[in-house]
């Protein structure tokens, strides 16, 4: 009895027979797989699709024989990461990484914050506004403040393409009505938001 066999070609995956495999029997790609953000193809027929299961039933732009034989790939040994990080600009100088730019933006909100006695805080119906992204009361009685009044996201905003969602619990949504109604991933307490100008 014939053994049957699972092609390894990239994009096909079919089972075959040795006797029934032709020059035209397998569909695949020949060159590699790229991700991007939420973007997902292959290099080799420049399809571009940003669900998982359409990246899965992209058809394959090249035409040949199935094969068992496993294909060696170095799209995971790529050294753009290595390169990245140790980057220069022209004047030889190290550029700036994502951990430069967050260590400037916590240096940025600790002086702010040092700075907020000096300014006014938002107040709507005798109530404080709060600063917490995505807080679902946005104004607070400073007495009824505790460490389970505020739920918000302890993140940032993302947008990119036609994706919206927030880096710090990873959910992810086109329409920007579900965006606004996602559930937050952080309790505590309510933050005073102060106006950007000083008295």
């Amino acid at each position: 009895m014939e053994v049957e066999k699972k092609c390894r070609r990239p994009g096909c995956t079919k089972k075959y027979k040795d006797s029934e495999n032709t020059p035209t029997s397998c569909k695949f790609h020949n060159g590699k797989p790229i991700f991007h953000d939420v973007k997902k193809g292959w290099e080799c027929c420049n399809v571009v699709v940003y669900d998982w299961d359409e990246f899965q039933k992209i058809d394959g732009c090249c035409i040949g024989k199935h094969s068992d034989e496993k294909v060696e790939s170095d799209f995971w040994k790529s050294s753009t990461v290595s390169t990245a990080q140790t980057a220069l600009d022209k004047e030889g100088k190290r550029l700036r990484t994502a951990a430069d730019y967050n260590k400037e933006q916590e240096e940025i909100k600790k002086k702010e914050e040092e700075d907020r006695p000096e300014m006014e805080a938002v107040i709507k119906d005798g109530k404080y506004a709060c600063a917490n992204k995505g807080c679902k009361q946005k104004y607070f009685l400073e007495e009824d403040n505790s460490d389970t009044s505020c739920e918000y996201h302890s993140g940032e905003p993302i947008f990119h393409d036609l994706m919206k969602g927030w880096s710090c619990c990873k959910t992810e949504t086109y329409d920007w009505d579900d965006f606004v109604k996602l559930p937050t991933c952080s309790v505590g307490k309510h933050v005073i938001r102060y106006k950007t100008s000083k008295k």
